[in-house]
C-alpha cells in the first residue's frame, strides 16, 4: 500500500511540473555517500542510491526555489580489516525524502542552494558481524535535515550537484539513551553527487 501512495506522489509530482506555467521540472539520480553521526565510526563509508524527481520557479532573475521528491539510501558501513580486529557492522536507511530549497545563480554555469528536507523511513536494516541486529533503539520515522549545495551547468538541460545534508534533530537515540548538550543521539550525515536532467 505504501508503494502504491509513493507511486501515485511521484507521477502526480511529474505531471504538475509538465502542466505548471513558468515552472521547470526533471529527473535526478546519482549516489549518496552517508554516514551516521554517533555511531564513533569514522565515514561517509556507506554508499546508496539517490533518485527522484525536482520542480523549480524562478522568483526574480538570479532567485529560485526548488522542490524535490526522492527515494535516498543512507546508513553507515564499517568493512572488516586488521585495524578493527576484523570486525563488520552494515546499517541501511532507505527514506522517502522531500527537499525545498532556495537557489541564487551566483555565476552564468554555477548555482549555489540551501534549504531543509523532511524524509519519512521506509525500511532500515541493522547487522553486526554478519548477524542482524535488533536490539538497538529504534530509529525515529521521520528526519528533518538541513542541506546546503551548489549546481554546475553541463549543459542547457543537464547539471551536475553536490550537496552536503545532516539531521537536525536525531535519528535514534544513543544506546543508554545519555546525551550531552546539542548531542542528543544519532544524526544522518550524507555528502551526496547528483546529475539533474531538466524535462
Amino acid at each position: 500500500m505504501k508503494l502504491k501512495i509513493y507511486l501515485f506522489a511521484f507521477l502526480t509530482f511529474i505531471t504538475f511540473t509538465t502542466i505548471a506555467q513558468d515552472f521547470h521540472g526533471g529527473v535526478l539520480g546519482g549516489l549518496a555517500a552517508s554516514e551516521i553521526s554517533g555511531d564513533r565510526l569514522q565515514g561517509p563509508n556507506k554508499a546508496g542510491i539517490y533518485v527522484g524527481a525536482f520542480v523549480y520557479r524562478y522568483i526574480s532573475e538570479l532567485s529560485s526555489f526548488q522542490m524535490e521528491l526522492n527515494f535516498i539510501q543512507k546508513g553507515s558501513r564499517e568493512n572488516p580489516d586488521s585495524a578493527n580486529n576484523y570486525q563488520s557492522y552494515l546499517l541501511r536507511l532507505n527514506y522517502i525524502e522531500l527537499p525545498v530549497h532556495y537557489r541564487y545563480d551566483f555565476a552564468e554555469r554555477g548555482t549555489l542552494e540551501a534549504g531543509l528536507s523532511l524524509g519519512v523511513l521506509i525500511h532500515n536494516y541493522e547487522e553486526a558481524n554478519g548477524y542482524e541486529w535488533t536490539s538497538g533503539p529504534e530509529f525515529r520515522r521521520t528526519d528533518l535535515s538541513f542541506n546546503i549545495g551548489a549546481f554546475y551547468s553541463l549543459t542547457e538541460r543537464l547539471r551536475i550537484n553536490v550537496r552536503y545534508s545532516n539531521s537536525i534533530m536525531a535519528v535514534r537515540p544513543h544506546s543508554q539513551g545519555q546525551t550531552y548538550r546539542w548531542n542528543k543521539g544519532q544524526y544522518n550525515e550524507v555528502l551526496s553527487f547528483v546529475l539533474f536532467y531538466e524535462l
